[in-house]
């Protein structure tokens, strides 16, 4: 059902693509609404307890869009650079020729169905977002406001979970051996 990644040398490991889940600031998430086009939209999440989760609205077009298939896809890009490519020109000269660019990166693609979160799950989730959004000392300054913030806005906020039951990663032209920055 999935496809296999084509550039094997290229493919991240799944711990690989975790890393990359939690570093990235954003995501992208495609749905199919109901009048057989695409949606694509960028918003922050959270990679919490091996799902995806992100907050909403009660209504909009991805809620809708959700409502007609419950299936999507998640890609988030981290590390993005131009690379010059410079090669030597021969094995015994010091001589380095240009040889045009190439881009780096790490990129995730998630397939998964959605579903809306309730009660504990919810409050869960939504405290690992204010926790992943603010900086150490922000987060300690404005835990107790920010979780009393959370518990008066469950009603009028959303939830939803993305169950991942694919993902493929992917590398540029750098293999990274460690990628930078973590979840808090």
């Amino acid at each position: 059902m999935f496809r296999n990644i084509r550039r094997k040398e290229k493919e991240l490991t799944a711990e690989e693509c975790k890393e990359v889940l939690l570093k990235a600031e954003y995501g992208t998430l495609a749905t199919m609404g109901n009048d057989g086009y695409p949606y694509a939209v960028p918003f922050n999440y959270i990679f919490f307890n091996d799902n995806i989760y992100f907050h909403c609205a009660p209504v909009g077009h991805k809620l809708d869009n959700i409502a007609h298939c419950s299936n999507v896809s998640f890609n988030v890009v981290t590390d993005i650079k131009v690379i010059p490519l410079i090669i030597d020109s021969q094995p015994d000269n010091d001589k380095l020729i240009f040889n045009g660019f190439d881009t780096n990166f790490n990129s995730v693609t998630t397939f998964g169905k959605t579903s809306e979160v309730f009660e504990k799950e919810k409050l869960d989730g939504l405290k690992a977002l204010l926790k992943r959004f603010l900086n150490e000392d922000e987060y300690m300054k404005y835990k107790e406001v920010g979780i009393k913030y959370i518990e008066k806005s469950l009603e009028r906020t959303k939830l939803i979970k993305i169950d991942i039951e694919h993902m493929t990663g992917k590398r540029g032209i750098k293999k990274n051996n460690q990628i930078q920055g973590k979840q808090q």
